[in-house]
């Protein structure tokens, strides 16, 4: 599952004035292809056409800027899959209380609980 949040732009220790893309310390294209589902070409294009410059010895693509870095991952994520894109959500105890005792009960229909814990599980999921 690829989760935007997982994406960060480093500001490299290595080249000057630059940065790079890592997800969740890889930073490879062949190994954020593989962890997306895209073809390694698409995923060298979409870096080329948003700046990176390939450095040959560290095998790495660099970044002149961070917003440069952000569009592509962006990028990134228009093209990964519905089925292998993720999100992050916080819940509360109470909140979970609620959806396990709903799926426990799932064809009974005898939950009760205070409509504004459902209110912030919606917002929350649809977010």
């Amino acid at each position: 599952m690829v989760n935007e949040t997982n994406f960060i732009v480093r500001i490299s220790g290595r080249k000057e004035s630059s940065c790079y893309i890592d997800y969740l310390g890889v930073y490879k294209v062949n190994e954020i292809a593989k962890i997306t589902g895209l073809k390694p070409s698409a995923v060298k294009e979409m870096y080329l056409s948003n700046g990176g410059s390939y450095d040959e010895n560290l095998d790495i693509y660099y970044f002149k800027s961070v917003d440069d870095a952000r569009k592509t991952i962006s990028d990134i994520l228009k093209d990964v899959k519905d089925g292998k894109k993720g999100r992050v959500v916080s819940l509360t105890e109470a909140e979970i209380e609620y959806i396990r005792r709903a799926l426990i009960n799932e064809q009974s229909n005898t939950i009760h609980v205070k409509n504004s814990i459902k209110d912030e599980i919606f917002k929350k999921l649809n977010g």
